[in-house]
């Protein structure tokens, strides 16, 4: 028995479609610009779903949907200076079509879409990744358009029904025509190219940009049909069973709405199963406030699906995404989420913690809580959930250490040091390397004062030592502070604090350096404090603090 939310869609899906013989689920994504964590939502939860319908015992497929040849609008506000000068002659034609800004790939479309095409198997997705003009080549998609351009009238008056019940007053007229042609002389793709006549297969058109007249052939993909009809289209020679959907398509008269009436009543073939979720923000700090801002990829607001595995495991992130949880698929969305960056090492702890929880559940309890623990993991790791609990570096103490290590070779010489890699298999050495890898690209992305505790917190764990630590402290701390101690003498600057306070034995001596990480790394050990004094950050803090 299964709990968890992919499960309940997996099993409407065979609820709506019992005759299928091999199921599909897609995910869909706009290549406008950087493809970020909000966009991924719709990749992983299609995973999900394809796991779960596997993993009940069916055949099924996944396909990622790259809608290529939609029109430029905006240069993305990262763009370099020399595209954003020139973007004026790119707006209307199709992404696919566009140079790379960034002068890397093909074309822009690749640009966005590859780095994310690459990273797909390092998350666990097993999903095919196709283009429009793949599908919009297609016979099927062909055939299946012209059946609906040649029963225009009946399709119009059928999405004007439904807009009308909406409440929209932005109405098709009776001039409509179902496509979108490729302007042959200036290469656009918008609604400035208007169609104005059919015959058969050939779409008359003129061109407000450019004021071309020319024909477009359907059977040559020399265009392609409005979202709304590009949608249901895809829908059904696909034959898509299951597409997670932003919250915004749970309102009345949304592309949804009209794409399940339009399959329904031409092709007799119901819509997908939806699962919806709510949208995702990035938290920005304005001193001790926060400011939430919702990821846009024109914007480049939000971290993207590539930047995030740099920084933490893939399987994190399916869990933060598939963690949350909805009681009706069809009338309640997945909770949205406020992300900050700064929380990496709380996401990823918080998944260590789950993991735990799950090796504690006894492989027969079918108590529901522990049953949706089982489903979520499973849906979360990257392969099959391993035989036994991996070991794992906490997040935390992989930071400490990268804030100070000269290289990976050296962190993780400390972490053995520290005896962190004891009895740990060479697949747990290598997850550690990982981690350590990506705490350190954490740390140059949100800076080293992370590292070290708040002015709050330093004062509290200044009180908890004793008057002569307290003293030894402050007085070694004044020495890196004001330029006296440095890399060179720290070694007898101690030594000489330790003896003018009677702790003139090593076991004193120790007894000094055990205090002073305590109170800025709250571990009984760290870093050979040369290292520390080095760095600028640190020097930065003390003066904040002392």
């Amino acid at each position: 028995m299964h709990k968890h939310f992919a499960f309940r869609a997996a099993n409407e899906v065979l609820r709506r479609f019992p005759r299928e013989t091999k199921y599909t689920v897609e995910a869909g994504v706009t290549p406008s610009g950087k493809i970020h964590l909000g966009n991924f939502n719709d990749v992983v939860i299609a995973d999900a779903v394809l796991r779960a319908l596997r993993n009940m015992g069916y055949e099924a497929r996944g396909f990622l949907i790259v809608d290529s040849r939609d029109p430029f609008r905006k240069p993305p506000i990262f763009a370099p200076e020399d595209f954003k000068r020139e973007a004026r002659k790119y707006v209307g034609k199709p992404f696919v079509n566009i140079p790379d800004p960034w002068g890397c790939h093909e074309n822009y479309a690749l640009h966005f879409v590859e780095p994310v095409k690459n990273k797909l198997s390092d998350y666990g997705v097993d999903i095919e990744v196709k283009w429009a003009k793949e599908i919009h080549s297609d016979p099927s998609f062909i055939k299946a358009l012209l059946s609906i351009i040649e029963r225009r009238e009946k399709v119009r008056e059928l999405l004007n029904e439904i807009r009308r019940k909406a409440g929209h007053k932005s109405l098709y007229d009776e001039k409509w025509i179902p496509y979108r042609p490729l302007c042959e002389k200036c290469g656009r793709i918008d609604e400035k190219v208007v169609p104005i006549k059919v015959e058969g297969s050939k779409i008359y058109y003129r061109c407000e940009w450019c004021g071309h007249t020319g024909i477009a052939e359907v059977h040559k993909a020399e265009g392609k049909p409005p979202w709304r009809i590009d949608w249901p289209l895809r829908w059904y020679v696909l034959k898509v069973n299951f597409e997670p959907l932003g919250k915004d398509h749970m309102a009345s008269g949304s592309g949804y709405d009209t794409g399940a009436a339009l399959i329904e009543k031409f092709f007799f073939r119901k819509p997908p199963v939806p699962v919806f979720y709510d949208f995702v923000y990035w938290v920005e700090w304005r001193g001790n406030a926060k400011e939430y801002r919702k990821f846009s990829k024109r914007e480049g607001i939000g971290l993207g699906v590539d930047e995030w595995i740099e920084i933490a495991p893939p399987e994190v992130l399916r869990f933060l995404i598939l963690k949350r949880d909805i009681s009706d698929i069809y009338s309640e969305a997945l909770s949205h989420w406020e992300f900050d960056i700064r929380m990496i090492p709380q996401y990823v702890q918080e998944f260590d913690r789950f993991e735990e929880q799950y090796f504690s559940i006894a492989k027969n309890d079918e108590e529901e809580g522990r049953l949706l623990i089982k489903d979520m993991y499973m849906l979360s790791v990257i392969d099959k959930p391993p035989k036994r609990k991996p070991k794992r570096l906490n997040y935390w103490q992989a930071v400490r250490v990268a804030a100070w290590m000269i290289n990976l070779k050296d962190g993780m010489e400390i972490l053995r040091r520290q005896g962190k890699l004891t009895e740990l298999s060479e697949d747990e050495i290598r997850d550690a390397e990982k981690r350590l890898r990506m705490a350190y690209n954490w740390l140059l992305r949100v800076g080293y004062s992370v590292v070290f505790p708040s002015i709050n917190e330093f004062k509290l764990r200044l009180k908890s030592l004793n008057s002569i630590e307290k003293k030894a402290i402050m007085e070694i701390l004044k020495g890196i502070k004001e330029g006296n101690i440095n890399e060179t003498n720290v070694g007898e600057e101690v030594k000489r604090v330790a003896k003018e306070l009677g702790l003139s034995d090593r076991k004193g001596r120790l007894r000094i350096y055990r205090a002073l990480y305590r109170l800025l790394f709250n571990e009984e050990s760290g870093p050979p404090l040369k290292r520390l004094i080095v760095r600028k950050e640190f020097k930065e803090y003390l003066a904040k603090v002392t």
